[in-house]
């Protein structure tokens, strides 16, 4: 078996297995990632299945990969009901990073032993553990980014426009996993046209200016298509062009609510300049040397290599941090994961393929063994990382700090930690909704809090969801369309506005007039999360207590 395929193989099984222990056995996760997996099954397998379910608020990548993942369900129910099925999507890809990594390194001509040090620096790196068993979009973020450097460094050494064709591609099906590939996008375009401009391959000027216009076109062509498409797709369908901006339930929706709680005080913290140089650090503490030796490398040198990872990578880096410091992001540690991969990447750029078989533990030249110091030094950085990712301060989701409770669960026992008891609510109102036998279209539910609830019934399509096309009649007027319960969250709790209480203010507080509270569960604050009216029939109600359906 090749190489390649064996270490794909291997790092694939070995991902899945760590995510699928986490969520089965610790029931310890981030619940952006399974959220996905509802975002799959709305479009194939809900009461009103139909493509655009998948929802334009997040990138589609994710879901579309579990949408066949999905179909095994059937024999795995845990793929839907767990969420396993967004673990083997980001297993994939994480195991693919790998290999890229592995490739950048052959690529470059370094020794075995370096190729395998810098594969491990990145394999076992533990937040790269994390978000590779996560389920979430950050493992598609990677590979993208690598395949996008691993092309445009190959472009830069053979000239030839198919690598600036598939960094396109790759930089397009990023795309369609995380917006930020546009930042990159915008980086990449400015580096190939400056290179193309360098190299003067005529001495007609116009000819090189014509050359450098094509090669930007080719990189830039397939990420302008997808950026196109989604965002018409989106308004056709929606009416919003970017619903990630616009909708209450996309990131920008969630920070304004955000700053009208207590959590205001600390989106203000997340903005000033020393948490963000923390977090970005804390991530990988060599990524400032990293920086520097790539500019010393580039300008000592004239080599434009090292300065490719830093294109690709940092300019996401950057757009983060701006994120962070102008409080349009929530500043998660996450969001620093390419700090990872770009100084792996930046110490192999310090080699030079020679074109000749590699010695181990060759590093002839100043620059590969400043490369082979940065890329030791990455790997003897792990446990700083590792102890940055527990602190709560730097760390700051429970995917990282959450670790304290299963590595050390007598001073954290799961008990009393809070994300390790999430969704055993949305279970207990599955089960007791799934008992009553309901028709189809019988609850009325908002799925940007209760894809939770859809993923654990057994009977998906008792649900009338937001993504069907009779959602909007069924929100204004529920007891005409044969709606017999509604499921209401604590808007106090959510993290954005949802469609019912927004329609229906008063309904959480005491029915709207046409409900009957029959059921409330619990969540993992403590607090109640969930109520169930009963349709009463038509309300009787002043006219502040409900709002026109949009």
């Amino acid at each position: 078996m090749p190489i390649g395929i064996a270490l794909f193989t291997v790092c694939a099984i070995a991902y899945f297995s760590f995510g699928a222990v986490m969520i089965l056995h610790y029931n310890f996760f981030d619940p952006d990632g399974i959220s996905r997996v509802a975002n799959a099954g709305f479009a194939v397998m809900s009461r009103d299945p139909h493509i655009s379910a998948i929802g334009y608020v997040w990138n589609p990548l994710p879901s579309l990969i579990e949408i066949p993942v999905l179909q095994l369900s059937r024999w795995w129910p845990e793929l839907r009901t767990a969420g396993l099925a967004s673990v083997v999507q980001s297993s994939l890809f994480m195991a693919g990073a790998v290999v890229m990594i592995r490739r950048i390194a052959t690529d470059r001509g370094m020794g075995l032993m370096w190729q395998r040090l810098a594969t491990l620096a990145f394999a076992l790196h533990p937040v790269i553990v994390s978000y590779a068993a996560s389920g979430m979009s950050e493992a598609a973020e990677i590979f993208c980014a690598l395949w996008a450097t691993r092309n445009l460094l190959r472009w830069l050494k053979s000239q030839d426009p198919t690598q600036l064709a598939l960094v396109g591609i790759a930089l397009a099906i990023g795309y369609l996993a995380r917006y930020e590939f546009a930042v990159c996008a915008t980086a990449v375009a400015a580096l190939v046209g400056l290179v193309s401009l360098a190299n003067r391959y005529d001495s007609d000027r116009r000819m090189v200016v014509q050359r450098a216009v094509l090669n930007v076109l080719i990189a830039g062509f397939p990420i302008a298509v997808a950026f196109t498409a989604w965002a018409m797709v989106g308004w056709i369908t929606t009416g919003d062009l970017f619903a990630t901006l616009t909708s209450n339930y996309g990131n920008a929706g969630q920070v304004a609510t955000a700053q009208t709680r207590g959590t205001a005080s600390t989106l203000l913290a997340n903005r000033q300049p020393i948490v963000v140089a923390i977090r970005f650090l804390g991530m990988q503490p060599l990524a400032g040397v990293a920086i520097a030796l790539a500019g010393c490398v580039a300008a000592l040198r004239r080599r434009v290599e090292p300065i490719v990872p830093i294109c690709t990578f940092g300019s996401v880096l950057a757009f983060s941090a701006w994120g962070q410091l102008t409080g349009t992001t929530f500043g998660l540690f996450r969001y620093y994961i390419l700090a990872i991969p770009m100084v792996i990447v930046v110490a192999m750029c310090c080699w030079q393929p020679a074109g000749t078989e590699p010695r181990q533990w060759g590093a002839r030249s100043w620059t590969a063994k400043a490369g082979a110091l940065l890329l030791c030094g990455a790997l003897l950085a792990i446990p700083v990382t590792a102890r940055a990712m527990l602190n709560p301060a730097i760390g700051n989701q429970y995917l990282q700090y959450g670790w304290r409770s299963i590595l050390d669960p007598e001073a954290y026992p799961a008990s009393d930690q809070w994300y390790r008891q999430l969704r055993t609510d949305d279970r207990l109102i599955a089960s007791y909704l799934d008992a009553m036998n309901l028709p189809d279209g019988s609850v009325l539910m908002d799925t940007f809090v209760g894809w939770g609830v859809w993923l654990y019934s057994d009977n998906p399509k008792q649900f009338v969801i937001t993504s069907d096309y009779d959602f909007a009649d069924a929100l204004s007027r529920p007891w005409d369309n044969h709606i017999r319960y509604v499921l209401v969250s604590n808007p106090a709790l959510n993290d954005a506005p949802d469609a019912i209480n927004l329609r229906w203010p008063s309904l959480w507080a005491d029915g709207a007039g046409f409900g009957r509270l029959v059921f409330a569960a619990v969540g993992a604050t403590g607090q109640t999360r969930w109520r169930i009216y009963e349709v009463t029939g038509p309300p009787t109600f002043p006219a502040s207590t409900v709002r026109p359906a949009p």
